[in-house]
């Protein structure tokens, strides 16, 4: 048989658990209508070409295009060694062009101002 104490830390735990179980089913979720807001907002896609002097290899070709991709904003990215030029895809609401040049410059490779190209 339970004694007064054991009954009262019964009954004390059982209250902490509808209180918690309560607490956690009448919270709003913050994350869906904030989801919802960012669905709504168009993303703003625009194209660039950046020609980036210093490429001798593909292990350079692979380095440019790590560097280009790293930053948020970036979408897609390509990089020829062949006519050593950049092309990428990116939301101008979210990164500048002389970010995406800093980024390469800062890898040791030359980058020159990147050209808007016609979509």
């Amino acid at each position: 048989m339970l004694n007064s104490n054991s009954l009262l830390k019964v009954v004390f735990a059982s209250v902490l658990l509808v209180i918690t179980i309560l607490s956690c089913t009448q919270q709003p979720k913050k994350t869906d209508t904030a989801t919802a807001k960012e669905q709504t907002k168009p993303i703003t896609v625009q194209m660039a070409k950046m020609t980036v002097g210093g490429m001798v290899c593909s292990a350079c070709q692979s380095n440019v295009k790590k560097a280009i991709n790293s930053l948020a904003g970036v979408i897609h990215v390509e990089v020829s060694l062949e006519n050593k030029t950049a092309f990428f895809s990116y939301d101008p609401l979210k990164v500048k062009l002389e970010q995406i040049q800093k980024a390469v410059n800062d890898k040791g490779y030359t980058a020159n101002k990147p050209q808007a190209v016609k979509q």
